[in-house]
């Protein structure tokens, strides 16, 4: 079933965003974080499509989306779950970390809202800590921003990496962390999108 929705998404949303994958050859076989830019609403269904076909995934949500209940029904089906932005959400980690032990991929924005071209991102450690404590790779997407109807809209997807780690980290440790791995998912946009 998740098969024919993928497919009927895709069908329905090329004509208008004309969108193309690069690297998917980077995704891996089993768990992993994979980790987006977000500047639009639509971002989520950019990355669910980039990871393919293959049912194997788990997507933290804001909860805000759940909160019409037909629509955050369709969510959960598709694997999303809810997590409060405004506090520490205990049981959306242990979700989290249920979906890496599973053997699925988890999909996060590191900067837990829309950040427009020109605002400034504060994203949050939930995916270095993911991926530190889940003993799984990160995988750094790029999603274009500003997108256009009617044109070829890119998604890159970066190589997966292990974030390197000595000991056990601390907050200003996983904040390096994040860092790093938002500047790997900069460093993915086509040199032709660069200003």
């Amino acid at each position: 079933m998740f098969k024919f929705v993928y497919y009927l998404a895709l069908i329905v949303l090329y004509p208008f965003y004309r969108f193309h994958f690069a690297g998917r050859e980077n995704l891996p076989e089993g768990p992993c974080v994979l980790c987006a830019n977000h500047t639009a609403n639509s971002d989520a269904v950019f990355l669910v499509l980039a990871n393919g076909p293959k049912w194997d995934i788990g997507i933290i949500a804001k909860e805000e989306l759940f909160r019409f209940k037909p629509f955050g029904a369709v969510l959960k089906w598709l694997g999303a779950f809810p997590v409060k932005r405004s506090a520490s959400d205990m049981h959306a980690v242990k979700t989290g970390f249920s979906i890496l032990k599973a053997g699925r991929k988890l999909l996060i924005f590191p900067e837990g809202k829309r950040v427009k071209p020109g605002m400034k991102s504060e994203p949050k450690t939930g995916a270095a800590l993911f991926a530190v404590r889940g003993r799984v790779p990160l995988v750094p997407v790029y999603i274009p921003e500003g997108r256009k109807l009617f044109r070829r809209n890119t998604v890159v997807i970066g190589k997966a990496y292990m974030p390197e780690v000595e000991g056990k980290p601390d907050q200003q440790q996983y904040q390096q962390l994040t860092a790093e791995l938002m500047e790997r998912i900069i460093e993915l946009k086509p040199k032709e999108l660069q200003s």
